[in-house]
């Protein structure tokens, strides 16, 4: 577990903040939506969706924890 972690640390250093805080809220508000679809009517495709976006939901919002972790890190220098 702790590779993955700095798997993800690594990724993020490497992406700008910015396109970290939009993955994460498209990612989220991507979810609501496929869930909520998903729910509505059951078909392969969406119930696939609402499996997988939860996923990168927790990768991007555990990726920009660890960037605004690295900003302040940097501000306080």
């Amino acid at each position: 577990m702790q590779k993955w972690w700095e798997r993800i640390a690594a990724a993020s250093a490497t992406t700008p903040f910015g396109v970290v805080v939009m993955q994460a809220v498209l990612w989220v508000v991507m979810s609501i939506l496929w869930i909520s679809w998903s729910v509505g009517e059951v078909d392969p495709i969406r119930l696939v969706l609402a499996i997988i976006s939860p996923l990168l939901v927790f990768y991007w919002v555990v990726a920009l924890l660890v960037a605004l972790q690295r900003r302040r890190a940097e501000k306080a220098d």
